[in-house]
């Protein structure tokens, strides 16, 4: 098997084994009908009938974006735990699979699994908008707000959520994780010093407000760590993609030197 073809190979077994569980679905649609059930008047169905196709879809993002990658996060904390043990860990790594292409499939195994459910909640809020407002270009707007508001912070969360928990166990990463969120994003730098309103806010301030042309989650508020809080246009949002992208690798690279370590050592 080539390199490719071993990553693809534990991807399609990961994004299978991840797809199956029901506690995915069911966290991903509890949560976003509560968030439907409670956004009142201010919601994006209550929007006015001449809001641009991306301002309603980027507001249905940060929506969702609030509390639906909490329960991503919590799916996916235990996926290399359970391996362990369930005892496949060992199986899989006897396979001829180098550690990182190992780590790599999982993730994006996980991730496409994980962010699937998500995705087709925004299909059917994509829907509703096209039906409701009489625009079906609501759900290309749909796929381009999932892939550059949504994806990336999903993207960041799954690499800690898949590696943090070999080292502080899955319950405690889960409540540090859900601590996290909430500074992470919605405590304003005015409280306390947060991560939020930064290129690395993960519900993806930077590149709604790009897509909306209306400040979104307190994007380039000043605060702690000034240079991670430009302006928020389209070099900014761009930016924030790519650091969240990259850093969500940083713990998968971190365990890959470790288990490659661990392998030769073992040999």
């Amino acid at each position: 098997m080539t390199g490719m073809s071993e990553l693809l190979a534990v991807s399609r077994y990961e994004f299978r084994m991840q797809a199956r569980k029901r506690s995915l679905w069911l966290v991903t649609l509890l949560l976003g009908c509560l968030l439907i059930a409670i956004q009142g008047d201010q919601g994006p169905r209550h929007l006015p009938a001449d809001t641009p196709p991306a301002e309603v879809m980027t507001t249905w993002a940060i929506l969702f974006g609030i509390v639906v990658p909490l329960g991503f996060g919590m799916v996916l904390a235990d996926r290399l735990i359970r391996d362990r043990r369930l005892g496949t860990t060992a199986l899989l790594e006897s396979l001829p699979v180098g550690p990182g292409r190992f780590l790599a499939g999982k993730y994006l195994g996980g991730l496409a699994a994980s962010a699937l459910p998500v995705f087709l909640l925004m299909l059917v809020a994509g829907g509703y908008e096209s039906l409701h407002r009489g625009d079906p270009l609501l759900l290309g707007w749909t796929v381009l707000v999932f892939a550059v508001v949504m994806l990336p912070g999903l993207a960041f969360v799954a690499g800690f959520a898949l590696v943090c928990p070999l080292v502080v166990s899955a319950p405690l990463f889960r409540v540090l994780f859900v601590g996290y969120w909430f500074w992470g994003n919605f405590l304003g730098a005015e409280i306390l010093p947060s991560l939020t309103g930064t290129l690395l806010t993960p519900v993806g301030a930077y590149p709604a407000s790009w897509l909306s042309g209306q400040w979104q989650m307190y994007a380039g508020d000043p605060g702690w760590l000034s240079f991670l809080r430009p302006e928020p246009d389209g070099l900014a949002a761009l930016s924030s993609v790519l650091l969240l992208v990259l850093t969500g690798l940083l713990p998968l690279l971190v365990a890959g030197l470790v288990f490659n370590r661990r392998r030769r050592t073992t040999v």
